[in-house]
């Protein structure tokens, strides 16, 4: 049960002669990154990029080697100023040690990491989780209204980027009509990790990242004082018989990033795997068919579209990775949607491939101590929308004619727009 995508088959690099030609700033890239990474694996699968200033790591097992080895690749110091480096910029948030950035899985090391993770996990259990595929259901048909009387919707905006939003709000208690400014605040925390900037508009992203802080803050300490069962009141409650408890202002930072993950990777997944599975109809009709392969077909999904382009590590030695020498105190960019794509691990990997043996080892949630907290919640979401639209869109598909453009962003793969009709 697969079908192939030509897209990544259409290469506008023949060839790496240079790092210098990897450039992921590009429409090109932004168009097909999986063709920059083909022509990267196959003669230098770990690279320096004058263009991105750091190291870059494109095979599957190197990156594995990179997620495992947490004391030679550090998550701490490793976020990328992007937009806030000019000196207007950090003064509106007091520097980069701003909660927001400070407090944050996805940067923090050992123990600290391990700290944060320990208080997650006593607060974000699997029944949380549950209680929420209803709620979900209910969610979906809500947002397709408009596909209901019209025949026709924009899914992007209408449907990808809300579903998850709103499924994030309601795990931490944050009120759904917040969501818009919520949405704002991470399309600026994105833009924050991305150069190119002018002052005034550095300016402008910084403040937006400390109102989304202050916003969460305040969340935290009214469920202090009302507690609910949502997650919030869940690490505050994990405080309790617990030697290593949260602040507010950790668990604000944790939030915000949390809700900034949870909601903009799921909705560029939810995207791509929309795309690809009308893009190859036989896959299509047969989950309208089969609802119940639905849930083994997850992984592969995942592996094939999923949404992260890469995150970033910092050497704390020198070492040896792929043959080549990386010196100490130098960036690394990890290339997850490379890994994903490495023919070495993944036969064909255009193909999205349904009945692939080893999909769950993709990279998109990454790997080691950083595994993404947030899993279950993704492919619960991604499951239940796809059995929701098979069951009751079983006529659903691409509306001919338009021109699907993918976000220009380097981190995350996604589209600006796509739009699905009904017979």
């Amino acid at each position: 049960m697969s079908a192939e995508n030509t897209e990544a088959l259409k290469c506008p690099i023949e060839h790496l002669r240079s790092p210098d030609q990897f450039n992921p700033f590009t429409p090109q890239f932004h168009q097909n990154p999986h063709a920059a990474f083909l022509a990267a694996r196959q003669e230098q699968p770990v690279f320096f990029s004058p263009v991105m200033n750091l190291w870059v790591v494109t095979r599957y097992d190197d990156l594995k080697t990179v997620m495992k080895d947490d004391r030679t690749f550090a998550s701490g110091g490793a976020f990328s100023s992007g937009a806030l480096a000019s000196p207007e910029a950090l003064r509106v948030l007091g520097g980069l040690d701003h909660p927001i950035f400070q407090y944050s899985l996805v940067n923090a090391d050992p123990p600290i990491h391990a700290r944060f993770r320990s208080n997650f996990q006593r607060a974000f259990t699997a029944r949380q989780v549950a209680i929420l595929e209803p709620q979900i259901r209910e969610l979906i048909h809500q947002l397709l209204i408009d596909l209901r009387t019209n025949q026709r919707v924009e899914v992007i905006k209408t449907f990808c980027d809300p579903l998850p939003l709103l499924t994030i709000c309601r795990l931490m208690g944050l009120p759904d009509e917040d969501a818009p400014d919520i949405k704002r605040w991470g399309i600026d925390y994105i833009r924050a990790q991305m150069p190119g900037w002018s002052i005034e508009e550095q300016q402008l992203i910084g403040q937006s990242i400390a109102d989304y802080y202050d916003y969460m803050l305040k969340q935290v300490k009214y469920y202090a004082t009302h507690p609910a069962e949502n997650l919030i009141s869940g690490l505050i409650e994990a405080r309790q018989n617990n030697d290593e408890p949260l602040s507010d202002e950790e668990i604000a930072g944790l939030t915000c990033n949390l809700v900034f993950a949870g909601h903009e990777t799921t909705a560029a997944l939810l995207g791509n795997t929309l795309y690809s599975l009308l893009n190859q109809r036989e896959l299509w009709n047969y989950f309208c068919k089969h609802v119940d392969r639905i849930t083994t077909a997850v992984d592969e999904f995942i592996r094939h579209g999923g949404p992260a382009v890469g995150l970033y590590r910092r050497t704390t030695h020198d070492v040896v990775l792929g043959e080549v020498t990386i010196p100490k105190d130098s960036m690394v960019w990890i290339a997850y949607l490379a890994g994903n794509h490495d023919p070495e691990q993944f036969p064909k990997p255009e193909r999205l491939d349904c009945d692939r043996q080893n999909a769950a080892g993709n990279l998109s949630f990454g790997h080691g101590i950083h595994y993404c907290v947030g899993a279950p919640l993704a492919k619960l979401e991604l499951r239940v929308v796809i059995e929701e639209l098979t069951q009751h869109y079983p006529s659903l598909r691409l509306e001919p004619g338009q021109m699907i453009t993918p976000t220009p962003n380097f981190m995350l793969r996604s589209y600006q727009e796509m739009i699905l009709a009904i017979d």
